[in-house]
């Protein structure tokens, strides 16, 4: 049997050190690009008039990687959150 509070202290370390770690941040990034640019992607087939639209707006505003350190930092953080979250759905619920 599990310790109590085991995975709520195991959900905050990942968070916390994951991007901590080159091989870590760098996964996360990545991680975090494709959330962001899936969401992006179905954002622009929902607003555009054709398919062939959204993906030529798509991949010439979007599917460039990130410019600024704000952008980078962001996209750790949605894949670090995200990954931890998933992480603690399959283990501990």
């Amino acid at each position: 049997m599990a310790r109590r509070g085991g995975y709520e202290i195991g959900l905050a370390k990942y968070i916390i050190k994951t991007p901590l770690t080159v091989v870590g941040f760098v996964s996360m990034y990545i991680f975090g690009g494709s959330i962001f640019a899936g969401l992006a992607g179905v954002e622009h087939l929902f607003t555009s008039q054709s398919v062939t639209e959204a993906v030529l707006i798509y991949f010439l505003t979007e599917a460039l990687p990130p410019t600024t350190v704000g952008e980078v930092l962001a996209q750790v953080v949605a894949g670090t959150v995200t990954a931890g979250f998933l992480w603690y759905w399959n283990t501990a619920v």
